[in-house]
């Protein structure tokens, strides 16, 4: 009578950890489609003297991007002065910016930012900058250091269509 007890236990046991192995919600197994054909982060952001130098990545493998437009959040952070650089201004980019932190990027000859060589490992965000933002701080002072720096972004594909990004958060803790 023990064995059969015994054995009930354990194929319990197994069928449970076999459910919870397979779940939707186990990242290594899950079935669930990625939602997001872009990955978009800050890279870094620096200090130099008065300027803030913030790089912004976008780990693209799928599809070409047409256009671009970020917004950093909070609005009061910084006061852009210059966006400049990275794969945007490769592929001639006319570029955009108000002081309030929205930046709108695209090709007057219908230039793309082709798909990413390198969507993996420690040079993923490197080798992937969009552009770069020099800025002033504004009101950052009156922010604690786990703040995050939130960028909504938009990202255009060719034919127009909204092409689903995925932003990796920044806390100010993060700043150089």
């Amino acid at each position: 009578m023990k064995y059969i007890n015994d054995s009930k236990y354990i194929l319990f046991i197994l069928v449970s950890s076999l459910s919870i192995l397979f779940s939707e919600t186990n990242e290594l197994f899950s079935t669930q489609h990625v939602n997001y054909k872009i990955e978009v982060g800050i890279e870094s952001i620096t200090k130099s003297g008065d300027d803030y130098i913030i790089t912004i990545y976008a780990v693209n493998p799928y599809d070409p991007i047409a256009g671009v437009q970020f917004k950093i959040l909070p609005e009061d952070l910084f006061v852009i002065k210059e966006v400049y650089g990275g794969r945007t201004e490769e592929k001639d980019f006319q570029i955009h910016h108000n002081k309030s932190g929205t930046i709108l990027g695209f090709s007057m000859v219908a230039n793309t930012l082709d798909k990413s060589a390198i969507v993996s490992g420690p040079e993923k965000e490197k080798q992937n900058i969009v552009l770069a933002i020099k800025a002033n701080a504004n009101n950052i002072q009156s922010y604690d250091l786990d703040t995050e720096i939130i960028l909504e972004c938009v990202f255009a594909s060719k034919k127009g269509l909204v092409l689903e990004s995925k932003y990796v958060p920044f806390k100010l803790s993060q700043i150089q």
